[in-house]
């Protein structure tokens, strides 16, 4: 309505935006215009130069389109243009991201639009504001969760197949090689087991009184047959032993996410072994926004944690925060929550993705997590089975237990995604 009164709060709106969302178009590189604020450079779209924010004595005008902006960043904008001129479906490339070109995948560009409209709130309407907290009381959420792409990954082919890969280059790298030949013999012919493996990952969460999710594959015509563990009665029966009355998700084949027929059979294999999986990560993470959200949702899953990029960590979304995406054909958002998959361990370790070592990785993701406390948000930790395999990942799964302890030290929430979900969808706000 109408009124002759100045609004307390008015955003900046260019009419032309909203024919660029209709065009459908890739925003203008030499446009994304960054402004200071707490000591970080932040990219605004569809925005005047200048300040962010303008002050009267009982109004501000913000002069950068939050709201614009923040549309791009959920919807995956940029990648859905991309996809309509002809890109391949499968895991996105981070090179061709925004987030690459102006290096801000580390920065939550959302969740920072969100506290500049939580401060301007603050200052001009403080009657509405509310405190934000997880769990009532925990300043931000740590959210862990397993993909099992192996069970028995030390077949005796494959220990063949290294053994002899370690002798070839004994004379480029021979204290890496004999380290490994005789690891690999010691531990894994003599001490090395999935099930104990798993349950000594189980008993720690116990301990620290955190819980995770575990994500399982269900086909059994992977290229690689070690994936194709749920054909093997043997191996079904230890991770339901293990697993059985833990929260686990599909694991869903990168065919899953462009079918719903292999989604369906997928989620049906999961169910005829016992599990209830309400959950979905794709293996790969390949992933195609609008047409995968439509299959997830017409599945009847409730959440999905796949947008992430595997060559580095940060906000394949822009945001932190769980998310319902958007139905960009139907006009409203899809009926699947996004949980944002922010750090994997093998982007971290991985020689092509970020290739850093333990330490680097640690003050890396520690950075993320201060992140979390200040905007009172999220950070999704994806540790795989097979990283906490002392010879091959030294130090990497120790990572793990210090960033649960270090989040618990600065009161973060640790937990399952499935209890985020339950969080998220019962905030009474």
């Amino acid at each position: 309505e109408l009124t002759s009164q100045p609004y307390p709060i008015r955003i900046h709106f260019d009419p032309a935006t909203a024919d660029f969302f209709e065009q459908e178009e890739l925003y203008p590189l030499e446009k994304v215009n960054f402004r200071r604020y707490q000591k970080e450079d932040i990219p605004f779209l569809f925005s005047l130069n200048g300040e962010i924010l303008s002050f009267t004595e009982n109004t501000c005008s913000m002069r950068k389109d939050i709201i614009a902006g923040g549309f791009y960043f959920l919807t995956c904008w940029h990648e859905y243009i991309l996809a309509r001129k002809g890109i391949p479906k499968g895991r996105v490339d981070f090179r061709e991201s925004l987030q690459y070109r102006w290096d801000f995948s580390e920065i939550p560009v959302v969740d920072v639009y969100c506290q500049i409209l939580y401060r301007v709130i603050s200052i001009v309407l403080p009657e509405f504001i509310r405190d934000i907290h997880w769990q009532e009381k925990k300043a931000f959420a740590l959210s862990l969760s397993h993909d099992v792409d192996y069970w028995h990954y030390w077949t005796k082919d494959q220990l063949i197949k290294t053994y002899r890969y370690n002798l070839t280059t004994l004379t480029r790298r021979p204290f890496a090689a004999i380290y490994k030949s005789c690891g690999h013999f010691l531990h894994k012919t003599l001490s090395n087991h999935p099930q104990a493996k798993i349950e000594h990952i189980l008993k720690r969460e116990d301990a620290l009184n955190v819980q995770s999710t575990w994500f399982i594959l269900a086909r059994d015509d992977f290229d690689d047959s070690r994936q194709n563990y749920c054909a093997d009665p043997k191996a079904m029966a230890e991770i339901i032993s293990s697993l059985g009355q833990r929260d686990v998700g599909l694991h869903g084949s990168p065919q899953a996410a462009f079918s719903l027929t292999t989604l369906l059979q997928e989620l049906n294999t999961l169910k005829s072994l016992g599990f209830n999986p309400s959950g979905f990560r794709t293996h790969y993470l390949h992933f195609d926004y609008q047409q995968s959200f439509s299959i997830l949702e017409e599945a009847g899953l409730s959440y999905d944690s796949t947008l992430g990029y595997w060559e580095h960590a940060g906000y394949r979304a822009g945001t932190s925060f769980p998310f319902y995406p958007f139905n960009l054909k139907e006009n409203r958002p899809f009926r699947v929550l996004e949980i944002p998959l922010i750090v994997m361990d093998t982007t971290l370790h991985s020689h092509k993705a970020m290739n850093l070592s333990p330490w680097s990785a640690y003050l890396r993701v520690s950075r993320l997590m201060s992140r979390s406390a200040q905007y009172q948000s999220h950070l999704s930790l994806l540790w795989h089975n097979t990283t906490f395999d002392l010879i091959d990942f030294p130090l990497w799964g120790a990572l793990y237990w210090r960033f649960i302890r270090k989040a618990q030290k600065t009161k973060g929430w640790v937990t399952s995604l499935s209890q985020i979900y339950d969080e998220w969808v019962n905030l009474s706000y």
